[in-house]
């Protein structure tokens, strides 16, 4: 996610194609960009999806079984439960869920609701392993591409096998646990953290530093108000850069 979070905002300039480009039209977009992806980032994410959590498990079927817990909605109930911090933060939850609210009164009493709030769990999670399946195939095909760069003498049959090699390793590395996998990938994104904010001060320092104004909101104001219809338009392109918080 945080690869993805780097690259992403290099594809919405080639996608908006402007009639007229201007040195102010490329700021208002790079504005646009960065408060797009900071009001998701601290909003969505830090004020709103980081607290929607059960005992720390996150994603929607885990929601789907704390609710499920505390109302009359499923048939996931608490007799799992064996630990005392588990208990005791279960037991907190209880309180709160007693005073339900009349959606929650609405899918306790409806067959139909609750077994829609069903079909909507196990479509995001569905969702989910698609897309951890199909982004990292594809971001895992695009990192081995850069080899032909460098090597032009590989074909590309070559590079599909090393790629297919590496999906099956990672793949395999799975059964051992998030904390072993996340201890062994930890130096290669704290060396990836550390470097891409290093490269991207020196080239702003050394070649555009006047990139810095274009954090001002007044940008984007001024692009709309240039563009008219077709800057509402070209918002469209705008998805690009965001699509790795979807």
């Amino acid at each position: 996610m945080f690869g993805g979070l780097v690259t992403s905002p290099l594809y919405v300039y080639p996608s908006m194609a402007l009639k007229s480009p201007t040195e102010e039209a490329y700021l208002g977009i790079y504005c646009i960009m960065f408060w797009t992806l900071s009001l998701i980032g601290v909003v969505k994410y830090a004020c709103i999806a980081l607290k929607a959590d059960d005992q720390g498990e996150g994603g929607t079927y885990a929601l789907y079984s704390l609710l499920c817990r505390h109302m009359n909605i499923g048939a996931i109930t608490s007799t799992g439960v064996s630990s005392p911090s588990r208990r005791s933060h279960d037991n907190s939850l209880h309180q709160s869920f007693k005073k339900s609210s009349r959606l929650g009164m609405f899918i306790e009493r409806s067959l139909i609701a609750s077994r829609i709030l069903f079909f909507i769990a196990i479509l995001g999670m569905c969702m989910l392993i698609g897309d951890g399946i199909l982004t990292h195939a594809i971001s895992v095909l695009s990192a081995m591409e850069g080899i032909r760069v460098r090597f032009p003498k590989f074909s590309k049959s070559l590079v599909e096998a090393l790629s297919a090699a590496v999906l099956i390793v990672l793949f395999l590395l799975q059964k051992y646990g998030t904390a072993r996998v996340s201890f062994l990938f930890s130096p290669i994104m704290g060396a990836w953290m550390l470097t891409t904010p290093l490269i991207g001060i020196y080239n702003i320092i050394c070649h555009y530093p006047i990139i810095l104004m274009a954090i001002s909101p007044h940008y984007i104001f001024q692009f709309f108000s240039r563009n008219g219809h077709e800057g509402w338009l070209l918002l469209n392109d705008m998805f690009l850069c965001i699509i790795v918080f979807l």
